[in-house]
């Protein structure tokens, strides 16, 4: 008997939209959760936990479909910078809440995910509080016609070259310290939590779930990049974080993860259009083969006539949000 099956289907029909969409699935072999103290150990440590609250500035307050969309800054122990990260609170929360964390892309900050997304429509309607921080730590480091800093291309990756390595520790953000914060300071559910995000934030949300199995229950991206160590633009950014290295690169590349990946049922979802500019560098081909080969599940998207932008991400969000709550407001 296989260990897997998958399938590939064409000409699939939207039930949302009724538009035709290609979908790609493929159903991963089932593997219990791992709830023990072994497994804790190994994948669950809080290496950030302080001893008090961390001082944070509101920046923003924002009625927002009933809840409030916030903006904060603080100073992050792990960028040895100043960082600001936005948090939406639906109403009326009377038990911990589930958490969602949602990592944009490059160009963006913690506020265009909240401005032109629309997704607090649905975070209120599950009852689920998102957490979106900015892209990288705003500093400036002085590397002359380097398109970092200008651009936010952090990858969500932690750096060891420098003058990077200082500042330049986007994962260990992501899913150290900032998770620390958020349970320090909100009523949270930390065993509830699932991971979303778009373009490089989508290549952040792959790698956080892969390298960390069983820390979130579900994970989706819209058009993330996918296999950056093969993609010549990519591979330029992740010289300045790595050097010229291959194999240190592949730690950070999805499509390498999940060829090894070893864990408890991922639940993946990818949105991509099919006139996005990028798809040469976004590499999902090589992404559905590796899943596929290693037996892994994910549906996967093709929607016909979307490209890269906010319009894409918005007509596709609540589908997103409706994944992301069949894991994370269940009665368990």
């Amino acid at each position: 008997m296989s260990i897997f099956r998958h399938g590939y289907q064409l000409s699939t029909v939207c039930p949302s939209s009724g538009q035709a969409i290609h979908t790609v699935k493929f159903q991963q072999r089932r593997i219990p959760p791992h709830h023990g103290q072994d497994f804790q150990r190994l994948y669950g440590l809080r290496q950030w936990s302080n001893n008090g609250k961390q001082h944070m500035k509101v920046v923003s307050d924002s009625r927002c479909f009933g809840g409030q969309q916030k903006v904060y800054e603080h100073y992050s122990a792990v960028l040895n910078f100043r960082m600001r990260f936005a948090v939406y609170i639906p109403e009326k929360l009377e038990r911990p809440t589930p958490v969602l964390y949602h990592l944009s892309g490059m160009l963006c900050s913690e506020k265009t995910f909240i401005q032109k997304s629309g997704f607090q429509r649905w975070a209120a309607h599950y009852g689920i509080i998102v957490v979106s921080p900015d892209v990288c730590p705003r500093v400036n480091l002085g590397v002359e016609n380097n398109q970092i800093e200008a651009n936010g291309m952090s990858y969500y990756v932690n750096a060891v070259k420098k003058p990077w390595s200082k500042n330049f520790q986007m994962y260990s953000y992501v899913n150290e310290e900032l998770p620390s914060i958020i349970q320090e300071n909100f009523n949270v559910n930390k065993d509830k939590q699932s991971i979303m995000g778009h373009s490089m934030g989508g290549h952040g949300a792959l790698i956080s779930a892969l390298k960390n199995p069983g820390k979130f229950r579900s994970v989706s991206a819209l058009a993330p990049v996918c296999n950056p160590s093969q993609s010549p633009d990519e591979r330029l950014i992740l010289k300045c974080y790595f050097g010229d290295d291959n194999k240190t690169m592949e730690k950070w590349d999805s499509t390498c993860l999940v060829a090894d990946y070893k864990g408890p049922e991922l639940n993946i979802l990818i949105h991509q259009g099919s006139n996005d500019a990028y798809e040469d560098d976004l590499r999902l081909e090589s992404f559905i083969s590796a899943c596929k080969k290693a037996g892994i599940a994910a549906s996967i998207n093709i929607e016909e006539g979307y490209d890269h932008g906010f319009y894409f991400i918005s007509s596709f969000i609540e589908q997103h949000y409706h994944h992301h709550a069949k894991f994370l407001c269940d009665s368990s």
